[in-house]
């Protein structure tokens, strides 16, 4: 079975269906509300549990009743939890995600101090046997050795950069394929326009920069030529998650093999999938799903 090794933060949500975001302070009325675990590199690895994967999770958690339900929740998807560590007399994270009529939504979170800063760095012993791993910008060195294990295995190291890197461009440097979100990639460069933004990231990385524009499509520099892939049209409940699907299916496609251009989009498939259902993390699709879903539209 391909295996996938994710490395970051793991949450755990309270998702609150809204009709609008408040704009006045007050008492405001949710429609619904599932608790569910999140989290990038959590929401990532489940992905690619739910997609058929092997999936593993390195993170750091507190020694609290949180944690206990973020660890039992991934074990319940099927992630391999041997890597997370426990840090003790520390809060685990906790976010709280409102999601409007529209699906768009916002998110308040408590990332639990100094986490990361108290955990033990990655080993080569969390990466035993990867074929791909994966990492957010949330722990830094955690993802520096992800990417140096990857390096010496030959497999792909796929940054997911939705956070300014400008603190940590080694993180960027050492992946293979550092997917930003387009106003994070055009932040960083100094360069607004997909193509151009995608040119000026070949002088950080000697990966593939690729650029995540939402219902945009996605925008990606390979062998000297940019290359755009359109968003799949659906009808959108809750984009919650949706960027981790997407960097889960990516990893797990690069993993078995994949080209870049097939990878991304069937990683568009899986995320315009999760933004069809509510709940974050509840709303990752299978793989028979997502392969039904390209089937329709071929």
């Amino acid at each position: 079975m391909t295996t996938v090794t994710c490395v970051g933060i793991s949450v755990w949500d309270l998702v609150l269906r809204v009709e609008r975001f408040p704009t006045e302070p007050g008492k405001h009325r949710a429609r619904e509300r599932r608790e569910v675990g999140g989290g990038v590199a959590a929401n990532a690895a489940v992905t690619v549990a739910a997609l058929g994967g092997h999936a593993s999770l390195v993170s750091a958690l507190g020694d609290d009743a949180t944690g206990d339900r973020i660890v039992g929740d991934l074990i319940a998807h099927g992630v391999g939890t041997g890597g997370v560590r426990r840090i003790a007399g520390r809060e685990s994270p906790l976010s709280a995600v409102f999601v409007d009529a529209t699906g768009e939504r916002w998110i308040v979170n408590h990332a639990g101090a100094d986490l990361f800063d108290r955990a033990d760095v990655p080993t080569d012993a969390d990466f035993e046997g990867v074929d791909a791993v994966l990492a957010d910008m949330r722990w830094p060195e955690g993802a520096v050795a992800a990417f140096d294990a990857a390096r010496r295995r030959g497999v792909p190291a796929v940054l997911d950069c939705d956070h300014d890197p400008t603190d940590h461009p080694e993180v960027v440097a050492g992946s293979t394929h550092a997917v930003f979100s387009l106003p994070t990639l055009s932040d960083y460069v100094g360069v607004a326009d997909p193509a151009g933004a995608l040119e000026a990231a070949t002088g950080i990385t000697d990966g593939m920069p690729i650029a995540t524009a939402g219902d945009r499509g996605v925008h990606w520099w390979e062998d000297g030529v940019h290359h755009h892939l359109p968003a799949l049209e659906v009808e959108v409940v809750d984009t919650s998650g949706a960027g981790d699907v997407f960097h889960g299916a990516f990893a797990l496609a690069l993993a078995e093999g994949r080209s870049v251009a097939d990878g991304l989009a069937w990683a568009g498939a899986a995320a315009a999938l999760k933004c069809t259902r509510f709940g974050g993390r509840a709303g990752i699709p299978t793989r028979a799903e997502v392969e039904r879903f390209l089937a329709e539209r071929s």
